[in-house]
This record gives C-alpha cells, structure tokens and sequence, in this order.
C-alpha cells in the first residue's frame, strides 16, 4: 500500500502542477466575416411559419393501384404557397385533426373494423402518410391486407411550414 501511495503522490503533484494555467495572452485578430443570410436574408426576422388546412371529404379519396397487388387512397392539393425553395430550405410537418383539438403527426397508424363480401366483421390497419413537392401535396391511406372495400372516413389535416 505504501509503495502505491509513493507512486501515486508525484503522480497527482504532476497533474496539479502541469494543469495550472497563466494570465491569458492577448486576443488574437478578428476573422472574416461569415457568408451573408441566404438570398439576403439573416437568421434574425427571417424564420417564417405558414399553417394550412386541408379537408378531404370522403368521397375525395380516390382508389389508385387497383389493379395492382398494391392498391391506397390518395388525395391532391394544387399548393401553390409551397415552393422549391421552401422545400429546399424548410420543413413540411403534416398533422391529422382528431376529434377534441388532437393532432396525430404523420405518418399514423389506426385500427379499423369493416365488413368483407359475406358481411363478416374483419379488423385492418389504415396506415396515413404524406408527400409534397413544388406545388403539390398529396394525403394517402394505405390499408393492410390492401382492403379497398370501404373508402377512408373524411378527415381534416393540418400542414405547418417552416422556412428562411
């Protein structure tokens, strides 16, 4: 014990006495200035967010892929105010609108019941998801198993932008 102690006493003298530092030295010149704010715009008063609504009623959803092994719902909206250079410097954030002011982020997964051709009770999942580009935002419902039979409930959905 005594031999580890009268190796580990320099050791921690060392430690104290290297790590000690002196005044700081004078400050150094200043560096170039950075690039200037995207298009001219600076990070301060330049942040923007936009809200939109968007109601799909239930005869809105249109079957796509029917013929495929692969069939959803889809819903297009002309968005005009979303634009290549939104997207390429911003963020899209889809929202559900639940019932009680609650929103689910999408893509969301919910349960379902629905009938098959002998009116037997089946459960199924209803998978919601989203997609944009310039100008375009489209709103699909994809069901497992690819039960089409029923055609999804009305819903509304909230889209937030955020950008520069």
């Amino acid at each position: 014990m005594k031999r580890i102690l009268f190796l580990l006493i320099p050791l921690f003298a060392a430690m104290l006495l290297g790590s000690c530092r002196g005044d700081e030295g004078p400050m150094g010149p200043e560096g170039p200035m950075g690039p200037a704010g995207r298009d001219g715009v600076d990070a301060e008063g330049g942040f923007q967010t936009l809200e939109f609504t968007f109601e799909v009623k239930q005869n809105d959803w249109s079957l796509e892929g029917k013929d495929t092994d692969e069939p959803y719902f889809k819903c297009s909206f002309n968005f005009k105010e979303l634009t290549q250079d939104i997207i390429d410097h911003g963020l899209i954030t889809a929202y559900r609108m639940l019932d009680d002011n609650y929103q689910a982020t999408l893509p969301v997964t919910r349960f379902h019941t629905g009938k098959n051709d002998k009116e037997e009770t089946i459960y199924y999942t209803e998978l919601i998801d989203y997609e944009f580009a310039d100008g375009t935002l489209n709103f699909y419902v994809t069901n497992s198993d690819f039960y089409v039979d029923e055609r999804p409930d009305a819903m509304n959905f909230k889209v937030v932008v955020h950008y520069y």
